[in-house]
């Protein structure tokens, strides 16, 4: 009986140890992570269109589950919108190669308006944003998508993607 403990006992913990070990997390305590890529964002355009920029972002996971960052999108459009945002992400899954997360944070706007031979004026105003995304591992990088929530005038849905890498 004892050896059948024993052997019980044994075949549990390598059980235990193997299944620890395949399923290897992305994102870890202390990784920083930087990128870019597309972004297209509604209700921001001429009669509420949308318009299409660049974005870069960067991030630092306080916890295994918790990270915050920053992200700056210039807009291509007829207004010259400038997004800024302060997020936070929190991760629900975390392993082979996939992260899916969501988001809260602070967005800033920023938008120019040529007004011809009568100068230019500009507008800034700020919001909550609420979203989720994911990243995938490509061995060397990562992909990532999100689309996003800013509760300000008109309320414009980003919709991101691109590249990370982590450090």
């Amino acid at each position: 009986m004892k050896k059948l403990s024993i052997i019980a006992f044994t075949l549990l913990f390598a059980v235990g140890i193997s299944g620890t070990t395949v399923a290897q997390q992305v994102v870890n305590q202390g990784d920083i992570t930087a990128g870019g890529g597309l972004t297209f964002t509604t209700g921001v355009g001429s009669g509420g269109g949308g318009e299409i920029g660049v974005n870069v972002n960067g991030y630092y996971s306080i916890t295994d589950e918790i990270r915050a960052g920053a992200g700056l999108s210039l807009f291509f459009g007829d207004f010259s919108p400038t997004q800024f945002n302060i997020d936070g992400h929190y991760i629900f899954k975390n392993e082979d190669g996939l992260v899916l997360y969501g988001l809260a944070g602070i967005g800033f706007w920023s938008w120019s308006f040529d007004l011809g031979p009568f100068g230019s004026q500009s507008v800034s105003t700020s919001g909550l944003n609420l979203g989720a995304g994911v990243e995938y591992d490509m061995g060397g990088f990562y992909l990532f998508g999100e689309p996003k929530l800013t509760t300000i005038g008109g309320t414009p849905i980003n919709i991101t993607g691109g590249v990370r890498l982590r450090f």
